[in-house]
C-alpha cells in the first residue's frame, strides 16, 4: 500500500481519536489534498510550522494506534480474502450452471462493500 493510502484508511479508522486539529489537517492534507499553506489558512491563519506540527503528530498517533490495534491491518487482510472468495467462486461457477454461485457472489460483494 501506498504511503498516503495508508494515511487515508488510518484517519478513517482512527480519526475520531485524534485532538480536532490533527484530524482536521490530516483530513484536509489526504482527503482535500491541501498544501501546507491552504491548510494554515483555513484553519484560521495558523502557521505553516503548527500545520506540519499537528499533521506529523497526527500520523504518529495514527501508526501507534495501528500498531496496538492493527484494524487496518485486518481489514486490508479480509478484502484480500474476500477477492480470493470471488475468485475461486467464479471459476467454479465457469464450470457448473447453479443459481446458488448468482447469490453467494451477490453475497460477498455486500460483505465487501460493509468493510
Amino acid at each position: 500500500m501506498e504511503r498516503t493510502f495508508d494515511f487515508v484508511i488510518l484517519l478513517d479508522i482512527y480519526g475520531e481519536l485524534l485532538s480536532n486539529g490533527q484530524r482536521e489537517a490530516l483530513d484536509m492534507r489526504y482527503n482535500a489534498d491541501l498544501s501546507l499553506s491552504e491548510i494554515a489558512e483555513e484553519m484560521g491563519g495558523v502557521t505553516r510550522q503548527s500545520v506540519l506540527y499537528s499533521i506529523k503528530k497526527g500520523e504518529q498517533r495514527l501508526l501507534e494506534l495501528e500498531e496496538k490495534l492493527g484494524f487496518a491491518e485486518r481489514l486490508n487482510t479480509l478484502s484480500a480474502e474476500l477477492d480470493r472468495a470471488e475468485t475461486l467462486l467464479s471459476d467454479i461457477a465457469s464450470e457448473y450452471s447453479d443459481k446458488r454461485f448468482d447469490e453467494v457472489r451477490e453475497l460477498l460483494s455486500a460483505v465487501k462493500r460493509g468493510l
